[in-house]
């Protein structure tokens, strides 16, 4: 049975290990970062989407109109998508960079879907009574 080395120097054998071992090692090194972006792309939508459903939840607004909102709000205020989605995770309050661009309804004591008793401030979500 022959193998990869018959026929090479039993001297020059060292070397060649040691070169394979090192191509290998790079190998597995960028294996490991390619892993380590996957995984925190991952971790990235999981709280993208978990930020689009509170705000289409809030706001009774689409998947599509939340996720504009959403980037909409990071670019306004210069900051990543993931910060601003984890910003409204963690916080029962509205973020102001999210209540600065969602959009208004021209009259909201007109509007059917909203009874004054339910009133709330746009910018921090607290009640607003009168």
């Amino acid at each position: 049975m022959a193998n990869q080395f018959d026929g090479v120097d039993p001297r020059a054998l060292p070397a060649q290990i040691s070169a394979e071992m090192d191509r290998l090692v790079v190998y597995a090194d960028a294996q490991e970062r390619k892993v380590s972006q996957l995984q925190a792309a991952l971790d990235s939508r999981v709280i993208i989407e978990q930020a689009i459903g509170i705000l289409a939840e809030r706001f009774d607004l689409s998947f599509e109109e939340a996720f504009e909102v959403l980037r909409a709000a990071a670019r306004n205020s210069r900051r990543e998508v993931r910060a601003v989605a984890e910003e409204l995770r963690v916080s029962r309050e509205t973020p102001l960079a999210i209540s600065d661009v969602l959009p208004r309804d021209p009259n909201p004591l007109l509007s059917s879907a909203v009874e004054p008793a339910d009133l709330r401030c746009p910018r921090c979500g607290t009640r607003v009574s009168y």
